[in-house]
């Protein structure tokens, strides 16, 4: 909603209702016990709560989106035991 600058404008990025977006966003200031947005009918702006909330979600899903992409390139890396053997002739030569 925030980097959408609206509830309508995120809704159509992810496919959700203005009206379920909202919902949303009342039931996590409802669980968290604290007011992030300052509505009026055209536009938002973020509480001193909301502006927390916003900057270290936003630092926790860059981690989140940072690891996976650690994890996606170290996938194709080869990784295990190998195991060598020869004739003792070679080993002594």
């Amino acid at each position: 909603v925030v980097e959408a600058e609206g509830f309508s404008a995120a809704g159509r990025k992810i496919g959700r209702s203005k009206a379920l977006l909202s919902k949303y966003v009342r039931e996590l200031e409802d669980e968290l016990g604290a007011l992030l947005l300052n509505r009026t009918t055209r536009q938002f702006s973020l509480t001193e709560a909301g502006h927390t909330y916003y900057q270290r979600a936003s630092e926790i899903v860059r981690e989140v989106d940072s690891l996976a992409e650690t994890v996606r390139q170290s996938s194709g890396d080869v990784r295990g035991r190998i195991k060598l053997s020869a004739a003792r002739t070679f080993a002594d030569a």
